[in-house]
C-alpha cells in the first residue's frame, strides 16, 4: 500500500471527532450493505469499500467469484483514499449506518475501530476465517485480531519492509552490502560511504514536519518484539527496545551520515531518481514495483536487501504497513461477504487475479511461495526482489499493536526525536516524557515490564 503523503494520523484523530457529530445525522440513515438478509447463504448483492489499486484488485476477482457462486453480485466501489477512513470512521460511529458489506481496512486503522467500536466488525471466525491462519504471516494475522482470538480482518496487502541501497554508491566506497549485519555495521559503513561519495547514508524529516518521520523508529522496534503499545495496551514506546531503536538513531546522526529532507512523497521521488541522492531508505514491499516506475534511468543502480538487525542474530524483517478486508456486522449479507474475503484473498485462483490487477504484495504463503511469484527484475540487476520480502514474511514477524491511540503516541514520538535529533537530548528522558504524556492523554498505564 503506497501510504498518502497527508499524514493518515492527522486525519484519524479528525475523523474520529467528526464522526460523533454526524452520527446523529447518519442513524436515520438505510444500511449500504446490499440487499434483504439471506441468513448464512451465498447468495445475493455485496459491496465493497476500497480505493484505486487495491480496489482493481478486487474487482478483478469479482468474475471468479459470481461464477464459483451463482447468484451473487459483488458491486467493488473505489471511494478515494484519503475518503475511505472518514466513511468507515463515520459509519461505525453512527452504529453502522451506510457502511458496506466489505471494507478495506489499514493496519493502523484496524485497532482503533475494534477499540472505539467493539461489535461493529464479524468475527470472521463463524464463517471459517480461522482456518486460514496458517496461511499467513504471524504478525500481519495476528494484527488483525482481537484479544480473544476474534479474526476482524484477513490481511490483503502485507507489506515486508525492503532496505534499499545504491549499489553504484556501495560499489564507489568499497561496501560489500553482504558484510552488513547489524545496524551498528551499517553506521560504519556509512560513514565510509560518505567520507568517500558525499552523500547521506539516509535522510530523515528531522523536525517531523510529517508523521512518516517515525518509520524508521517503529522499524527498528518492532525488530525487537515491540512498538508503541503492548497486547495489554499498555505503553512501551519509551522500553529498553525505543530506547535502543531511539539510540541507533542518534547514533547515526552525531556521525553526521543522516540528512536531513522533509517529508513529502516529491522528496522520496527525488531520492529514488537520484536528484537528492542518499544510500539507502527503508520502505514496504509495494516500493519494489514503484522505483522502476518513477526512476527508469536509475536501473542497475538500486538494490534490495532485509533490513540489518538490531543486534547479531536478530530479526531482519518487520511489518511496514498493511491492509486487512473486514466484514460489516450490519451486512445483511455476512456470508456472502465473508466468502469474498475468503476467496479473494485466501484461494490460489482470487490471490491470483488480485494480485495481478492490482499490484499489492499479498501474505498468502501458498500464493507468494509457488513458483511463479518471484522473477527476475531487469531493474534490479536481474535480482528475485520478492524473494527478500518472502524470506522476510517467512520470520515471526511481531504483531504491532497500534490501538486507537497510535496518533497520539506517534505524535508525540516525533516530538522527542525532534529535541533528540536536533537538540541532542537524551533518548530514554525524551522517551519518558513521551510516554508520561501518552498517559496523560489517554489514560493508559506505562508498562513496567
Amino acid at each position: 500500500m503506497k501510504f498518502p503523503t497527508t499524514p493518515r494520523t492527522t486525519r484519524l484523530a479528525a475523523t474520529v471527532a467528526l464522526a460523533a457529530l454526524a452520527a446523529g445525522a447518519l442513524a436515520g440513515c438505510s444500511s449500504q450493505a446490499s440487499g434483504q438478509s439471506t441468513d448464512d447463504k451465498i447468495t445475493g448483492k455485496i459491496t465493497v469499500w476500497s480505493w484505486t489499486a487495491p480496489a482493481k484488485g478486487l474487482k478483478a476477482a469479482v468474475a471468479g467469484f459470481e461464477k464459483l457462486h451463482p447468484g451473487t453480485t459483488v458491486e467493488v466501489q473505489d471511494v478515494g483514499n484519503p475518503a475511505i477512513w472518514d466513511k468507515i470512521t463515520t459509519g461505525m460511529a453512527a452504529g453502522g449506518a451506510g457502511l458496506a458489506d466489505v471494507l478495506n481496512i489499514g493496519i493502523d486503522y484496524m485497532g482503533n475501530y475494534v477499540e472505539k467500536f467493539p461489535g461493529k466488525l464479524v468475527d470472521l471466525r463463524q464463517y471459517g476465517a480461522g482456518k486460514l491462519e496458517s496461511d499467513f504471516p504471524a504478525g500481519a494475522w495476528k494484527s488483525g485480531t482481537g484479544t480473544g482470538g476474534q479474526v476482524y480482518g484477513v490481511p490483503y496487502e502485507v507489506n515486508a519492509t525492503g532496505f534499499f541501497y545504491r549499489t553504484d554508491l556501495f560499489r564507489k566506497a568499497g561496501i560489500d552490502v553482504a558484510t552488513i549485519k547489524t545496524w551498528d555495521d551499517l553506521i560504519a559503513a556509512g560513514t565510509v560511504i560518505k567520507e568517500k561519495t558525499g552523500v547521506p547514508l539516509l535522510n530523515m524529516d528531522k523536525a517531523a514536519t510529517t508523521a512518516d518521520s517515525a518509520g524508521l523508529w517503529q522499524l527498528l522496534t518492532n525488530q525487537q518484539n515491540s512498538f508503541y503499545f503492548n497486547a495489554k495496551g499498555e505503553i512501551t514506546m519509551n522500553d529498553a527496545a525505543g530506547v535502543k531503536a531511539l539510540t541507533i538513531i542518534k547514533k547515526a546522526n552525531d556521525a553526521g551520515i543522516v540528512g536531513n529532507m522533509p517529508g513529502s512523497w516529491d522528496n522520496l521521488v527525488a531520492q529514488m531518481k537520484g536528484d537528492k541522492p542518499v544510500a539507502t531508505f527503508t520502505s514496504g514491499g509495494w516500493m519494489a514495483g514503484e522505483l522502476p516506475l518513477d526512476a527508469p534511468d536509475m536501473a542497475g543502480n538500486w538494490g534490495v536487501v532485509k533490513p540489518p538487525a538490531v543486534e547479531a542474530g536478530g530479526l531482519t524483517a518487520a511489518i511496514n504497513g498493511g491492509t486487512y478486508l473486514s466484514v460489516a456486522e450490519t451486512s445483511k449479507n455476512k456470508a456472502t461477504a465473508a466468502a469474498f474475503v475468503k476467496y479473494a484473498l485466501g484461494t490460489l485462483d482470487g490471490q491470483q487475479t488480485v494480485y495481478k490487477a492490482g499490484g499489492m504484495f499479498p501474505g498468502y504463503k501458498p500464493f507468494i511461495t509457488s513458483q511463479d511469484f518471484s522473477k527476475p527484475m531487469a531493474f534490479y540487476n536481474g535480482q528475485r526482489v520478492n524473494d527478500i520480502f518472502i524470506a522476510q514474511l517467512a520470520q515471526k514477524t511481531p504483531v504491532v499493536n497500534y490501538t486507537s491511540d497510535y496518533a497520539r503516541a506517534l505524535k508525540a514520538y516525533d516530538d522527542a526525536q525532534t529535541q533528540v535529533l536536533l537538540s541532542g537530548a537524551d533518548p530514554q528522558q525524551a522517551l519518558d516524557a513521551a510516554a508520561k504524556l501518552v498517559a496523560q492523554q489517554t489514560g493508559r498505564k506505562i508498562a513496567t515490564d
